[in-house]
């Protein structure tokens, strides 16, 4: 590890060493460096006041930091992306590079259990962070209190002496079977209680889908449910999501109420499922941020196109548009479907195709 006394070396009247202003700039680019650093376009606090529990734009940062100080004991950066590793095994590093990214892939690709690492992706957390992690005696929030539930859950096995499963792989796969093959909520909760009646006494495998469900949950990606027509004229939705009936086809948005239920039921519910945190989870991933900037990183062969990257319309789109081709981080969407009928063959034999086309 760099030398970072430059971090807590006192000044004189106040007023900030050089060594410092340019210190706060490297963490900056440091930080900044990595893409699992950023929730809603800030980077966590590490001043005095805010001690790495809230995010902010860098900017903000870099003035706290330059009129706070930094917080106590914070020589190694593990909140933002930087292994604990001893001195004396620690590479050289050069601050403002994205060594300490790829360190961080490396070891944690050594980590064997798949679901912890999982827990871990899904959370923005790292080994150090756990590891670094204070003993207090207050509880923990409950952002906390359901990360460590998992993490305990993902190395619980699924029975005393059981070596093939933890408590939280054995709900994933059966989750995962339910979605492959469209089983029901009632043909799920049969198979769990089948497996149950087989497996030893004492196993720790969740009773129901909705306790699989909720224990799942904090790993999830939501959605937002918006009310629609049932005649898909109109989403109830922005300036509309006050309407009480379509202003297309003047149909009632609402069933009617029955006996004293003062609960309003659409006729109808769209499930919006946002794109933007599920790009963002894949960058959350060092296994998947690889993967996703690619493109950029692979040496193209001659006459051979292995991927878009290599093709002319990639190539005249970067030239079109250099700040957004020079940041490889940026994602291009390619959308296309064939033989697609969106509102089923009884209500339109009509089928919508549409070529590829890219959104970026």
């Amino acid at each position: 590890m760099d030398d970072r006394s430059w971090m807590y070396r006192d000044s004189p009247q106040g007023l900030r060493r050089m060594d410092y202003c340019n210190g706060v700039q490297g963490f900056i680019n440091f930080a900044t460096s990595i893409p699992r650093n950023f929730t809603d376009g800030g980077i966590r606090c590490p001043c005095r006041k805010y001690k790495n529990l809230k995010f902010l734009h860098q900017d903000v940062v870099t003035m706290h930091l330059l009129t706070k100080g930094f917080m106590e004991d914070y020589m190694c950066w593990y909140a933002h992306g930087e292994l604990f590793v001893p001195d004396e095994s620690m590479e050289e590093q050069v601050v403002g590079s994205t060594s300490s990214a790829s360190n961080m892939h490396e070891v944690e690709n050594e980590n064997s259990n798949p679901y912890r690492n999982m827990v871990m992706d899904a959370m923005r957390m790292s080994e150090a962070n756990v590891r670094e992690c204070p003993i207090v005696e207050e509880e923990p929030n409950a952002d906390a209190a359901r990360f460590f539930d998992l993490l305990r859950d993902s190395d619980e096995p699924l029975w005393d002496g059981c070596t093939n499963h933890s408590k939280l792989s054995a709900v994933a796969q059966v989750f995962t079977i339910k979605s492959d093959h469209g089983l029901s909520e009632a043909g799920y909760d049969k198979i769990i209680e089948w497996a149950i009646s087989i497996l030893p006494k004492g196993n720790r495998l969740k009773e129901n889908f909705y306790a699989a469900k909720s224990m799942m949950k904090p790993l999830g990606l939501g959605y937002q449910k918006i009310d629609i027509c049932p005649n898909f004229c109109m989403l109830y939705y922005l300036e509309n999501a006050e309407m009480t009936e379509c202003m297309t086809c003047g149909h009632s948005r609402y069933k009617p109420r029955t006996g004293r239920g003062k609960t309003l039921v659409a006729y109808k519910k769209l499930r919006y499922f946002p794109i933007t945190p599920r790009l963002q989870r894949l960058f959350m991933s060092p296994r998947t941020a690889e993967h996703m900037t690619w493109h950029q990183s692979h040496h193209a062969v001659d006459g051979v196109m292995v991927h878009p990257s290599d093709g002319e319309a990639w190539k005249h789109f970067n030239s079109m548009h250099p700040p957004f081709s020079a940041e490889s981080r940026n994602v291009r969407l390619g959308l296309c479907t064939d033989r697609f009928n969106p509102f089923g063959s009884e209500q339109s034999g009509a089928e919508y195709r549409c070529l590829s086309s890219s959104v970026d």
